[in-house]
């Protein structure tokens, strides 16, 4: 199968990203997190050999960490995390991608073996999901478009994955193991790898 693997990230624009751990850290280090996690996530991306699309949420900039990485570079489109997601998925299979995965920026502990093996598992399963421990999901697995799983979900809540897997009743769903994204202060702490880059700067 023609496989895909999109990534959402933001710009890592001074006082733009990871907005509940900058009130907690400071805006400075919560970029400097945000750039470690961002080089992590591309590290993972290259690694795992699939072709990937990187998606950006302010602009597309002329040379960055994804300039040997990613295939194609494109701007997030839509009102909300649901409809962007919507229109990348629906780019990807438009482009003639027949297994497509959606992740973040944010997980430290993502690695490529959970790239390849959430590539396998959507072979056999409808949709491959890799729930959070915020109530979320950090990967989405595709094979064919379900717009139902992008509409009237509560996101930034608790509720984003049960919702998702109540649209999907029905379904073959494979789910990962639990991760956890970085988005606030305790997040970053159960790293203590990562916590530990930003601390000589203290």
């Amino acid at each position: 199968m023609k496989s895909l693997i999109i990534v959402f990230c933001k710009n890592p624009i001074l006082g733009r990203t990871k907005s509940r751990l900058a009130n907690k850290i400071g805006k400075h280090k919560a970029l400097e997190v945000y750039k470690y996690l961002l080089t992590h996530t591309t590290d993972c991306v290259k690694e795992s050999g699939f072709s990937s699309a990187v998606f950006y949420s302010e602009f597309i900039p002329e040379t960055d960490l994804w300039d040997n990485v990613a295939q194609h570079k494109m701007l997030q489109v839509g009102s909300d995390l649901g409809s962007k997601m919507q229109f990348a998925f629906q780019w990807a299979f438009n482009k003639g991608y027949e297994s497509v995965l959606i992740i973040g920026s944010d997980l430290w502990s993502l690695k490529p073996k959970d790239i390849d093996l959430s590539f396998k598992l959507l072979l056999n399963h409808d949709v491959v999901i890799g729930p959070a421990k915020d109530g979320g999901y950090y990967l989405l697995g595709l094979k064919q478009m379900r717009d139902i799983l992008f509409k009237s979900i509560p996101w930034s809540t608790d509720q984003v994955l049960s919702k998702t897997l109540n649209a999907l009743e029905g379904n073959d769903v494979f789910l990962l193991e639990e991760k956890n994204d970085i988005d606030v202060l305790e997040d970053l702490e159960d790293h203590p790898d990562l916590l530990e880059k930003i601390r000589p700067h203290e």
